[in-house]
């Protein structure tokens, strides 16, 4: 039996066009074709994640925050007493408007769970 070729182009193409298998399109294409986004500095901070200024009631902190894979150490939380075990993800906060200066407060630097930075 003998199958003329514009029937199989007709399939072919047909089976191409239903956007099964792997030459479908993916939404959004392909990452490779997107315009190049410039990093976000605000993530290289050493030691943590999203580092900056925070305004709170009492005054302007620096604010760490602590991914678990980084929390090698057990620390208490000034906000609710409890232990902030090692792996788990949390905040580094100390003053920014400290009398004494930006050493002094960092050496008075605290761990407080997430949540409680938060609420604080």
């Amino acid at each position: 039996m003998a199958t003329s070729p514009s029937a199989v182009w007709s399939v072919v193409g047909f089976c191409h066009n239903s956007g099964v298998g792997k030459g479908r399109s993916r939404r959004g294409g392909s990452k490779w074709q997107r315009a190049h986004r410039p990093l976000s500095t605000s993530y290289l901070a050493p030691g943590g994640f999203s580092s900056g200024l925070v305004r709170r009631r009492d005054g302007e902190y620096h604010v760490r925050y602590i991914p678990g894979s980084a929390a090698q150490k057990t620390y208490t939380c000034p906000g609710c007493g409890l232990l902030i075990g090692e792996g788990t993800a949390h905040v580094v906060a100390w003053r920014a408007d400290d009398i004494m200066g930006d050493a002094a407060a960092a050496a008075e630097r605290r761990h407080w769970h997430s949540h409680c930075w938060r609420i604080g």
